[in-house]
């Protein structure tokens, strides 16, 4: 039997449409939703890996800082905190006994450094700062913890409020003496408040002054608890010279800086008043 052409086309579109709807559903479908979801994790890859590198440019600019960071302490050390020995400065891991005595001494190193800071821009001293009389007669850890601050604070640090300190002289004098203080050696000093009193030429010139001063070193002879042995305490980082380690990694100058209180006069030792 002959097909008619109409009856072969029929035909043909009857196999066509199954095999044009199994290749659609079961093969260009799954490829094509198989294909987006390989784009999309491509996609999702390269925005990972954008974030790794902007990650990396993060860590390498925080380690710059760091570095940056750490050079600046450095100099900080070398020039605005006391050596790490007498007479300037102090050793804190020597014995017990050595460090009351040298306590004294480095008190008076302080009060001389204050004394030579004071006539800094020529004026007459009116009333000078003096720093506290140490009892010689208390204990190592009466010192740290009275003078040095520690173990209070997570590293030794002596703080001084001096309070009202009063100048005579002509308004550069006095302006060049409160700014000197900015560049006092071995010590961080803050003089503010200043208020001008009198009549030009001749002013007087009122200011608050505090004083801080950072310990060199990682160790501390003395025992931390009373009645202990000779044992090394460490504390943190230390303040150190150059690559010997930058500020420590936790604790800082309280918020309102004052003395040490309780420090009875002493009758021996003292490096002089202030305005000396």
């Amino acid at each position: 039997m002959k097909l008619s052409p109409l009856t072969i086309i029929i035909i043909g579109l009857m196999f066509f449409f199954p095999m044009l709807s199994l290749g659609y559903f079961m093969y260009w479908v799954p490829n094509n939703a198989e294909a987006d979801m390989n784009q999309k994790t491509l996609d999702d890859i390269n925005t990972e890996a954008g974030k790794m590198k902007q990650a990396k440019d993060r860590l390498e600019l925080a380690k710059k800082k760091v570095r940056q960071a750490a050079q600046e302490w450095e100099s900080i050390v070398v020039d605005r905190t006391p050596p790490k020995s007498l007479p300037e400065g102090i050793d804190l891991s020597v014995n017990a006994y050595q460090l009351t005595v040298d306590v004294q001494k480095f008190r008076n190193s302080i009060q001389r450094a204050i004394n030579n800071q004071m006539h800094a821009g020529g004026v007459k001293i009116v009333n000078g700062p003096s720093i506290p009389d140490i009892d010689p007669n208390q204990s190592a850890n009466a010192t740290l913890a009275n003078f040095f601050n520690f173990p209070a604070i997570a590293f030794p640090v002596v703080i001084f409020d001096l309070g009202t300190v009063t100048v005579q002289g002509t308004t550069k004098q006095i302006f060049d003496h409160v700014r000197a203080w900015a560049r006092m050696p071995h010590y961080l000093a803050v003089a503010d408040g200043l208020r001008l009193d009198g009549t030009s030429p001749v002013l007087t010139g009122t200011y608050n002054l505090s004083i801080i001063g950072y310990i060199r070193g990682t160790k501390i002879a003395p025992p931390v608890a009373d009645g202990g042995g000779a044992s090394t305490t460490s504390f943190g980082g230390g303040f150190g010279p150059p690559g010997g380690g930058g500020p420590p990694g936790g604790g800082g100058p309280p918020a309102g800086f004052g003395p040490p209180g309780g420090l009875p006069p002493s009758a021996a030792g003292r490096g002089g008043k202030g305005g000396d």
